[in-house]
């Protein structure tokens, strides 16, 4: 989390990390030595983007839960006075961190309340740009927005597009714009068939890969295997709710696979049947434009 003095140079850092100006195609072109330099110095700022974003995590973790455990860290006298234990860790580190930032912490651990959720924002990456990463900036503006999976799919379409902190405070106004009577601009129409193809496609594959790479990897210990082998005691209860809804859920995407692929067949069934119908209709009027015409009779009295 950058100090304030130096919050100019963190937003340069942010622009630095998040631009991609030259095409990887061209970097392919470079001399080898170079391209280990280039490696070498994405891997470095992976580093410091997973550093920092897990360490701004853990701050808001831990001043989460002294705001919610008063009587594990303040004195009687102060619970009895109803003083806020967050309100004095943030006066304290006011000098050094804004009380905007300490509290977009402790709003990001809110939003994101295990580890798993800070990896799989961690994780995302954008097809396209390879060296795009998910900032602290990204994460501060994410957690502003209280519906999950709206949030989530904000997520996404930040990696999908490598969106740089500016193009995702620019959506969020465009979104609190649209939920405001009379305000920002006019809902566009909806998306074009084939482009509802292609996103439906595209969070298939997205689905499908991370579920052989990450979720039910094979050939390194996956998801299920390092819950498994967690001793129990370190499972706590909201662990163990977190499984219990991911349970649930997917036995509700297995009916709703279900109906996709019942609608998959009949779509494409009554696709097939509009074709032979069109392909019969052509034939059809092919044979009646080679039938030879008969000539008019006039007859005379």
């Amino acid at each position: 989390m950058a100090r304030k003095k130096a919050e100019s140079t963190a937003i340069s850092q942010d622009t630095v990390l998040e631009s991609n100006l030259i095409p990887n195609d061209q970097i392919e072109n470079f001399t080898p030595r170079l391209r280990d330099v280039i490696d070498e110095i994405d891997q470095i700022f992976g580093d410091v983007q997973v550093a920092g974003l897990t360490s701004f995590w853990r701050i808001g973790k831990i001043i989460y839960d002294v705001r919610v455990n008063p009587e594990e860290y303040l004195t009687e006298e102060q619970q009895a006075g109803q003083i806020d234990g967050a309100s004095l860790i943030v006066a304290i580190f006011a000098p050094i961190y804004s009380a905007d930032q300490l509290r977009n912490a402790v709003n990001f651990y809110e939003k994101y309340p295990s580890m798993a959720d800070v990896n799989e924002l961690l994780s995302l990456r954008c097809p396209d740009r390879p060296r795009w990463r998910m900032t602290i900036s990204h994460a501060q503006m994410l957690a502003q927005v209280p519906d999950d999976d709206q949030r989530a799919i904000l997520a996404e379409k930040c990696a999908e597009e490598a969106y740089t902190a500016r193009n995702l405070a620019s959506e969020l106004q465009e979104i609190r714009g649209n939920l405001r009577p009379g305000a920002g601009r006019h809902h566009s129409a909806p998306k074009g068939l084939k482009q509802q193809m292609q996103d439906l496609l595209q969070n298939q594959r997205r689905f499908i890969t991370r579920s052989e790479k990450l979720w039910l990897a094979e050939d390194s210990e996956n998801f299920y295997d390092v819950v498994a082998n967690t001793p129990p005691e370190k499972i706590d209860l909201n662990m163990r709710n977190l499984l219990a809804e991911i349970a649930e859920n997917f036995t509700r995407m297995s009916d709703l696979v279900a109906d996709h692929n019942v609608m998959c067949t009949r779509v494409r069934e009554q696709l097939s049947a509009q074709e032979n119908a069109a392909e019969d209709a052509a034939d059809s009027e092919a044979d009646e434009n080679t039938q030879p015409t008969r000539r008019s009779r006039n007859f005379t009295r």
